[in-house]
Order: C-alpha cells, then structure tokens, then sequence
C-alpha cells in the first residue's frame, strides 16, 4: 500500500467503532440458533454405564439421530462436571489443556433409585443429587430437596456435528446419509460452510460447529501502579519524584510501546532510554518495580533478531497455504503472531504486561484473527480464539519464571484471558472511558470477573480514553483502593494526571485513599492467600457474605472485601446521602439489615466494617510495598453483638515460591472472645520468622470502660498497658504495643 493510501486509525476509534464488528442480526451462528426449531434430545436410559470416576449415557436428537455421549462427574467439594461431545466424531474436537493445576479428585457417583424415566446420581454423603431426566433430556441439581440448578429446562440444547460437505461425498454416500441431516442445503443458504464479512471469507470444513444450551438457577497487584506511556527517562525519574515529594506511595511504573526501538518488542529506544538498566536501579532502591508492555504480534523485520529467531523455527501462526500469517497492526505495522519470551536490557525489577492478546489484528474480521488459519498441531484459530490469550499470559510468566531460575513469583497483567488465568497474573477490563457511567459499570464487571475465579482484577483509574473532570477522578482512585488490581492508566493523547496536578485538596483526597489501601496490605494479602488455597474471591457481591438476604442479589451498588468490609462507592456527582450499613472510619456503628442514609462529602469513602471481625493492617505508610516489610501492625477489632471477633493474617516473604516448596510462611489466628483477644497459629506447618510486631490495637463497639487491661505472652509473663476509652464511640485504643507476630499472647481486658 503507498504511504499516501495509509488508512489512519485513532484510538478512539479502536475504542467505539462499532461498524467492524457483526451485531447479532449479522452473526450467521445465532441466526442459524434463532431458526432452528426447538429440538428434543433424549436420554437412552439403557445406555447407562458406571466406570471409575464417571457415569456416561447416550443422548439422542429426534431430527438428525446423531447420538451424543453425556459424561457426569463427582468431583470433590460437591461439584458436579457434565461433559457432552459425539460418540464417534469425524475428529476430535479441541479440549483445552493447561487450565486445571492438577487433576480433579473425583468422588464415585451412586445411582439411587427415581421414578421412570429418570435417573438420580448421588456420592456417598448424598449431601448434592443430580436428577437427570430422560425425555425430554433435563439435568436438575439438587440441594435438601431443593433444584438450585437446571440444564436444559427450556430445551435449548443445540449441538451441531461435524460434517462432510455434501458436495463432496459420492453419489452412494449421499444416498445412505440423506436421513442424517437434511438441513445442510439450508445451511449453505445461510452461509455457515461459507461465511463472509466485509472481505473476508471463512471457509468451514466441517460446517458449522455451534452449541447452545440453557441453564437456569434459583435464588436458592495489590499496590498502585502508574500510566502508559511516560516519554523518556527523565520523565520516569520526574514522575517518580512526585510521588516522594507529594507523599505518595506507588509500586510500579509503566511502560508503553514507545519504550521500544521501532515498535519492536523485547528492544529499548535508546535515544529515549539510553540506560535502561541504570533507570530500573534507581526505582530498585526506592523497592519499585517497571512493568513494560508485549503484545503477540512481532514486527516483520529482517534486522530484529526476535522476528529472525522465530521465523527461523517456525514459531509464528500460519495460514491456510502454509505461511506465515501475516496481519496488520497499527503500533507496528505488518506483523506475524507468536508467543515469545526473550526480555534484553531488562533487571529482575522488570515485569511485563500482555495486551491486544486476543488476539487483535487491525483490518482484521472483527479486529480479530481469521478462524481458518493454523496453529501448531494443524488446529484452525476457531478451535483456540478464546485461550490464545490465556496461552500469551501463560508463556509471559512461564518466562519470567525461567528468568529468575524458579525462585521469583512472575506478575504478568493481561488483557485477553480464560478460565485458569489467575494462576499467571492480573487481569484488566481493558480500554474504559473518563466518564461517570465507565466508573459505575466497573464495580459490575469486577464481581463477575470475581465470583469466576479470577480475583486480581480491576479497572484504569481515571478511564484511558478523556480527560476526567477533577472530582470524578477523586471518585475512581477512592474506588479503585478498595479494588484487587489499581493502576491509573490513559493513552498517551490525554492530559497529564499525576495526583499532584489538581490543587492541593484534590491531591489530599487521592493520598489519603492510596495511602488507606497500603495500610490494609496485610488484609488484603490475606485475602488473596484464601484465593490461592479455596478460591473464594478478593471482592464479594453482597450475597456470597447474606445469601439469605434476597434483595442482596441485584445489588451492584456495593461490595464487600472479603468477609469484613462492606465498599459503597460513589459513581454520581455531587453526591451528598449514600446508603449504607455501618461505619468505619467515624467508629459509628449501625444495626445490620436494614438500610440508612449518612451524609457524605468529597473526602468520604463509605467503607464499612463488619461487626464480629478482626483486620489487621499497617501503622505506618512507606514508598512502596518493599519499604513496609519491617513495619508494626495494628489490629482493628470490630465487635459483634455477642461481643466477638475473629480474623486472620497470612504473611511470606512476599516474592519467592518458598512458601510453597519449603513451607517458609506464617498464618496467624486473632480471636477475641470473653473480652480476650488472642494471637494463634492457624496452620502449624508454617515456619517463617519476623521480626514484625502488634504496635497498635483499636477495639469497636466495646460498651463499657475497662478497669485495666494486660498483656499475657506465651512465656508466662504478665505486662498492664495504658489504653484509652472514647464513651462516645465506645472504642478502646491500646498504643505504644510490642507483641511479636508470630508469636501466641492474650490482651486481656477487665
């Protein structure tokens, strides 16, 4: 194409234009769904076997006699795993390695006795029962007698076979097979063997390959991190000042693809970036780490050894005639796709970034890659479009990994991911907006994100895309420290937004709540160790914590983090009333389930504690995250109405896999109960020494003054302390402490 035909493209557009992409009226697979008549699938009860870790039965549909195989699991943790595929596909069909650490431990199901027609599968306990029945084909899972879950009560199961085009088979086949689908002409007519949008055509081999199937239910990087793309050294090394000067704390700097030579990745501009090396020492003495972007297309460029490595093994995506696929991107122009991890120039402060990994392919169909082209193992990009981005993530950390010869835990953030992405890094909701609505919806999207397994997630703060009026962007950093993943982000045509650049007020503002979620670190750190073990989410909608409570269900408004703090954020300007529950940071303390109004002013977070809790956090706020290894700790001790709490605290060294392979960690119980609040391990097996100790402990809701109160170490020895009470609040605070961490003591109050 001649320079001057170039099409531009802004990142505005990138963002908004709709017109590149197929609605569902243009979408050939959901008219095809659409369409087509509901069809019976029923089960042939007589096909029932019983192996080892599964039951299995035959599903057969009414119109193509094509018969299906159904799979049910019993998997520990009373999970259910329903797997439906043909008995004799023409070919496999892709099934995705890598997601699960370890193979499930299956628990054997038993069939119980059930009525006609039906079959009823149970393990030992009986505590969860699956009822399927058999025509029309339904599976009901069961809990005390109650269905919490149906699939396909409203017979939407839709599963289309794999096919030989008919043009292709000799008169005799077609003759044979013509009762087992009469549907393909009618398919040609709809274009799902060949499917074109704009110009491009997607030529299906074995037809179209969609499944529909309908389920029903019953009611019944911790710190903050900094902008793309800062211009130069100096301005690093600037921005980095700032924050000291303004006393803000901040773990990260980012960088875009401007760091680059050319657009090449793994490559610094060195004019930009002369010593990149001597860069990256001064953030390590500050314990701050850079982030640099890598996205999965490689510039075509003789002279850039990434490129002339890969294609010299072969490592990029090919086409239908065998070569390289080759797509356009607007960084860099054309470009081959390839997963590659081969960092030069880079400390082990460095960590990477993987966008537009869905992949992203500018002039592409749908922005995208095009479905018939190959991958390795001659698979087609329809088959693996969604976990391309997981295997990006995948190799990135896998790299990182390597890099520090698997003793350093990788941070990776990506764009594009799959179920099991959480075991690689972060993820985020990608290019948002500078407006009200953008900062409202995102509260939304991070509880779904949640509640599927993948915790550490957030939203740019600020919206990439605008200029943020100056009382929105307080709004979305208040917002964003109560969120897993908190990094403010905008391209690079925007405004500055340092935290520093709107007036005095508005830069206390933003401190003040950066400087809140460092303090809570070690709860939140503990949060994401119960992630880790049990897969319950950092952010909770309201009804994980009060499923009891059915209006909690279609609230999206709040949150809790954890099992302790309830987060109401504000997403409208000029807020001055917000409903809530109890307060946190006054000490008032409101009944729960119901709800109330409390005023509130632009320097009001509503954060909320939960009664019957204990938190611990930091007394003192350093640079970054690496600065407040060595820092005391403070418990907040928020009584229920019985008078108790309990809480924990996990700790390692934060970095290395040694709480892992050497069991090098400490888990701590705080409990408090008879007006004793103790300090116990919560899982024997840690070892890990600190130095660390409890300076500082505010009790909530305590109702009368204490007489005395006294320390009680584990070595005997008996210590009173000063403490002071507030009747109006009814708060007891003990300062001026010295219990070790990881040791067991008692605070006995009297």
């Amino acid at each position: 194409m001649e320079a001057a035909e170039k099409e531009e493209i802004s990142v505005k557009d990138e963002a908004v234009d709709k017109n590149i992409f197929r609605d569902c009226n243009r979408n050939r697979i959901l008219q095809k769904q659409w369409l087509s008549k509901k069809s019976t699938y029923q089960v042939l009860l007589d096909s029932v076997t019983t192996v080892e870790d599964s039951t299995r039965f035959q599903i057969i549909n009414e119109a193509s006699k094509v018969p299906l195989l159904a799979e049910i699991y019993g998997i520990e943790g009373n999970i259910f795993r329903l797997k439906i595929n043909e008995e004799s596909p023409l070919k496999p069909r892709y099934e995705v390695p890598d997601v699960l650490t370890s193979k499930p431990s299956t628990v054997r199901l038993i069939p119980c006795s059930g009525d006609t027609g039906s079959l009823i599968l149970a393990d030992e306990k009986g505590d969860l029962k699956c009822h399927i029945t058999a025509n029309p084909f339904k599976v009901d899972l069961v809990s005390e007698e109650e269905v919490v879950m149906s699939i396909n009560s409203l017979g939407q199961l839709y599963f289309e076979h794999l096919q030989i085009l008919q043009k292709q088979r000799t008169a005799k086949e077609n003759e044979e097979e013509a009762s087992v689908d009469t549907s393909q002409e009618n398919q040609e007519d709809l274009g799902l063997w060949e499917e074109k949008f704009g110009k491009f055509v997607d030529i299906k081999a074995n037809g179209p390959l969609s499944i529909g199937l309908d389920f029903s239910f019953n009611l019944y990087g911790i710190p903050q991190h900094c902008r793309w793309n800062y211009e130069d050294e100096q301005d690093v090394k600037a921005v980095d000042a700032g924050f000291d000067e303004h006393d803000i704390p901040y773990d990260a700097v980012w960088l875009d693809i401007e760091h680059t030579e050319g657009k090449r990745y793994f490559t610094w501009d060195k004019k930009r970036f002369p010593n990149p090396k001597k860069m990256q020492e001064l953030l390590r003495s500050k314990k701050r780490k850079l982030v640099v972007i890598s996205d999965p297309h490689i510039k075509i460029d003789p002279d850039y050894s990434v490129y002339v490595k890969a294609k010299d093994q072969g490592f990029f995506v090919k086409n239908q005639e065998g070569e390289d696929f080759e797509g356009v991107r607007k960084w860099n122009g054309d470009s081959y796709y390839i997963d590659i991890i081969n960092v030069g120039g880079s400390t082990d402060i460095l960590f990477l970034w993987n966008d537009m990994n869905e992949p992203s392919v500018f002039r592409g169909p749908e922005q995208t890659m095009q479905k018939n082209v190959i991958h390795y193992g001659n698979w087609e990009h329809r088959e693996l479009h969604n976990i391309y981005g997981f295997y990006h993530q995948m190799a990135t950390a896998e790299g990182l990994i390597q890099r520090s010869k698997g003793k350093e835990r990788p941070f990776v953030l990506t764009r594009s991911f799959f179920a099991g992405s959480q075991k690689y890094g972060a993820v985020w909701t990608g290019d948002n907006t500078a407006e009200w609505s953008y900062l409202k919806i995102s509260i939304p999207m991070l509880l779904t994100l949640s509640i599927t397994g993948i915790s550490f997630c957030g939203a740019d703060i600020g919206g990439f895309i605008g200029n943020p009026e100056t009382e929105l962007l307080v709004r979305w950093y208040q917002a964003g420290a109560y969120q897993p993943f908190f990094r403010g982000h905008a391209t690079m045509n925007t405004k500055r937004r340092e935290p520093w650049l709107f007036g005095e007020e508005h830069t206390r503002l933003i401190r003040e709540a950066i400087r809140e979620r460092y303090g809570l670190l070690p709860y939140w750190y503990s949060l994401f160790y119960h992630a880790h073990v049990a897969s319950q989410p950092v952010m909770r909608p309201l009804w994980v914590e009060f499923p009891n409570e059915l209006k909690t269900f279609d609230m999206e408004d709040e949150y809790m983090l954890g099992e302790h703090f309830l987060i109401n954020y504000i997403t409208e300007p000029k807020a001055t009333t917000v409903d809530v529950w109890y307060d946190c940071k006054t000490f008032a303390y409101w009944e729960g389930g119901c709800t109330v109004k409390i005023p509130v002013a632009l320097d009001t977070i509503p954060v909320f504690q939960r009664g019957g809790s204990v938190v611990p956090i930091k007394t003192t706020v350093g640079k970054s995250t690496g600065w407040m290894t060595e820092s005391s700790y403070g418990l907040r001790v928020a009584l229920s109405t019985k008078g108790s709490s309990v809480g924990e605290l996990y700790l390692d060294d934060g970095h290395s896999f040694q709480y892992l392979h050497q069991q090098q960690f400490l888990h701590r119980k705080f409990s408090f109960c008879s007006s004793v609040l103790i300090n116990s391990s919560a899982d024997q097996r840690g070892h890990y020494s600190s130095k660390c100790v409890v300076e500082q402990i505010l009790v909530l809701g305590l109702r009368k003054e204490p007489s005395s109160v006294i320390t009680h170490l584990s070595d005997g020895k008996d210590q009173p302390v000063a403490f002071m009470y507030c009747a109006k609040t009814s708060t007891l605070s003990l300062k001026k402490l010295s219990l070790n961490i990881a040791t067991d003591w008692e605070v006995h109050i009297i």
